[in-house]
């Protein structure tokens, strides 16, 4: 290998090391907030949630998809799914708003189980989990989460 090749290598060899150390990361996932579960005068229930996020870039990013399952007791009771067009601004934290409605039927396996814990003000597990999809500098990421609740339903509200 002459002198001229081995310049070419170690030039090469840098400059990937460089692109590929420097290139964009992944959001992360920080935690869910605000959330609750209440009724609606139709008879339908609701779950709202934020989903938290960190962009660790020096450039702005751009959310481009959120899926979410929602699971209710262990029962899935719904899913969001949205395509967006918003952005983040670098190295800062970002909000996503996450809504299901779903009749009561869906949320109960065992119908007289439900009534019971509707009337007695138990409890319920609600579970998110999903992925949001982001783009930075032309590089797409999918961030997945997995997270649980427990919040209070009752009749009386």
């Amino acid at each position: 290998m002459n002198f001229k090749n081995l310049l070419q290598y170690l030039f090469t060899s840098i400059l990937l090391l460089s692109l590929t150390s420097c290139g964009p990361e992944a959001p992360e996932f920080v935690t869910l907030k605000n959330m609750e579960m209440f009724s609606l005068e139709d008879g339908n229930f609701v779950v709202k949630a934020e989903a938290v996020l960190y962009n660790p870039n020096g450039v702005s990013i751009t959310i481009d998809e959120i899926h979410v399952d929602v699971l209710v007791n262990g029962n899935n009771i719904g899913s969001v799914n949205q395509n967006l067009s918003s952005e983040a601004k670098k190295k800062s934290e970002f909000s996503l708003p996450l809504e299901v409605q779903f009749p009561p039927k869906a949320l109960f396996s065992n119908i007289l189980g439900g009534i019971i814990n509707m009337a007695t003000g138990d409890d319920f597990e609600v579970r998110y989990t999903g992925y949001v999809k982001t783009k930075a500098l032309g590089v797409s990421f999918k961030v997945p989460f997995d997270q649980k609740e427990t919040i209070g339903l009752s009749l009386l509200n």
